[in-house]
Order: C-alpha cells, then structure tokens, then sequence
C-alpha cells in the first residue's frame, strides 16, 4: 500500500511511500491517531501518526482491496454466503438478494441500509449497482 505524507515538517512531506498501519486501536479508530511505517526508496523506515498522512488516500486503497477481495461493490445486488461475524435485524432472510450499502476499509460489509453487516463476508452478485465503493 502507498501512505502519502501530508505533514510539512517531515523530511518526506509530498511523497507517496510504500509502506501501511501497524497499529490501530479498533475502537477508537477515526478518534486516536493510528501509527503507521513507510520504507523509503533508500531503505530509511519512519513511523507516523494518522494525523501525518492523508488518512483518506489510504482508506481508498483498503476500500479498493476489500472491493477486489469480495467481488462487488457498493448498490451491487448480491446474496450473502457466508456473512462472517456480524449481525442482522430480526426477520432478515438470507436466501434473497441484498443490496450492499456501504464497505470500509477494514472489511466491515453493511446490506439494505444495515439491515445487517458482517465482516469480511462472502457474496455472489446477483447484479452490478450504480456504486463505486465505500
């Protein structure tokens, strides 16, 4: 993956770096800076905090990832094979098409407006929708 450096004062402001997190609290992502290494071309590693990369490019690229890895995106029509841990609303049928509502980078998958949700679940798409990603 490619962490871009947003911060003026770092020696590598402006370049896109190879390089991901290596840590992140899950529940208190978005609300605690998450720490993340890149490896410059020369070989020099830095670590740096949410706040100095461009938190966005990066959540792209992890959109795009779990995209490719399931197969469809967001407004796809698809049936759930296996959801993974997650959950639904009472009544949910799972033998009829959903349409997928939103994607996040970290594989979490939200069917029908969060009628239910899973991670990393596994799909069949029924029909491709209008949408783009997360």
């Amino acid at each position: 993956m490619k962490v871009k450096i947003i911060d003026p004062q770092h020696p590598c402001f402006g370049q896109e770096l190879e390089g991901g997190i290596i840590y992140f609290d899950y529940y208190h992502r978005g609300g605690r800076p998450d720490l993340y290494q890149v490896k410059t071309p020369e070989g020099k590693i830095y670590r740096l905090l949410t706040d100095q990369i461009d938190e966005d490019h990066y959540e792209a690229q992890e959109v795009a990832r779990e995209i490719e890895r399931i197969g469809a995106k967001v407004g796809d029509t698809v049936l759930i094979t296996r959801l993974g841990s997650g959950g639904s609303k009472a009544g949910f049928d799972f033998s009829v098409p959903h349409v997928i509502t939103k994607i996040d980078g970290s594989g979490h998958v939200e069917f029908d407006d969060r009628a239910a949700y899973g991670f990393r679940p596994d799909v069949q798409v029924v029909s491709q929708g209008g949408g783009k990603g997360e």
